[in-house]
């Protein structure tokens, strides 16, 4: 179960849309509309995949306007995927300058700093701005690549308290309970990582790799009728997963 590196990766995708779609900051100046068709032109491309055209369009959006926040978030993500790493760094710098204030922005910073730099105390200070954002409409994603981005480079307590105080915000966000649960069985708390399971299952549709993991749970407990349910439902739902495949290895091995 990869569900922590699949996090990190997930933000970087909220951030961009959150961006291109005005989320976060606080007074802002007016803007041109041709830099704003260009930008919405060039975040259209660059959703399609065609980096090319998304950073012509969005360098068109920069000359008629360099102070458009957006424009530099999403170019950045652009040159980001091209592997230009100095150009993406340089706009996403440049955006957070412009408003300092703006989530989503300073999520796309951060993400960029961790997923890219590796450099967890560069990138704290700007998750933390963007979960500060009252405008960001989403501050668990924030606080939730906090936790991935703490977690990677080692900072275990810090990566648990930017997962609860993402649930904080909302409870029940599904990437912060699936990096809870994993993050308790890592650390041998089976007891804590069923109460995360359970709040998952809860408000969620069960996934292969939640099902697998509560097993594996349950049978720490020495709890084998939840155990052979949720072995049930992945048996019964999952046909074809590595999770199955890995829940009858085990279950081969057992019997002999």
């Amino acid at each position: 179960m990869n569900t922590l590196r699949s996090v990190a990766l997930g933000g970087f995708v909220i951030a961009l849309l959150s961006a291109c779609a005005g989320g976060g900051g606080g007074q802002r100046a007016p803007v041109n509309d041709a830099a704003v068709a260009n930008m919405n032109l060039g975040a259209g491309y660059l959703q399609q995949g065609n980096t090319t055209l998304a950073i012509e369009r969005l360098q068109r959006a920069l000359a008629i306007d360099p102070n458009l926040v957006e424009a530099h978030s999403t170019i950045a993500v652009a040159y980001d995927q091209i592997g230009n790493l100095e150009e993406a760094e340089a706009h996403y710098q440049r955006a957070t300058e412009l408003d300092p204030d703006n989530g989503a922005a300073a999520n796309s910073y951060a993400v960029f700093l961790c997923n890219r730099q590796n450099r967890w105390a560069d990138a704290a200070p700007f998750f933390r701005l963007a979960a500060a954002d009252t405008s960001y409409r989403t501050p668990e994603v924030a606080l939730t690549n906090a936790g991935v981005c703490a977690l990677t480079a080692g900072e275990t307590t810090a990566a648990e308290e930017f997962f609860r105080a993402a649930l904080t915000r909302n409870s029940t966000y599904s990437n912060a309970l699936l990096s809870m649960m994993e993050l308790a069985h890592r650390g041998g708390n089976s007891l804590q990582a069923r109460a995360f399971v359970q709040r998952y299952l809860a408000a969620h549709q069960p996934t292969a790799p939640v099902l697998w993991l509560c097993v594996q749970i349950e049978r720490e407990l020495d709890n084998p009728p939840a155990a052979d349910r949720c072995a049930a439902q992945l048996r019964g739902g999952f046909r074809g997963s590595s999770e199955l495949e890995q829940l009858e290895e085990q279950t081969r091995r057992d019997d002999r």
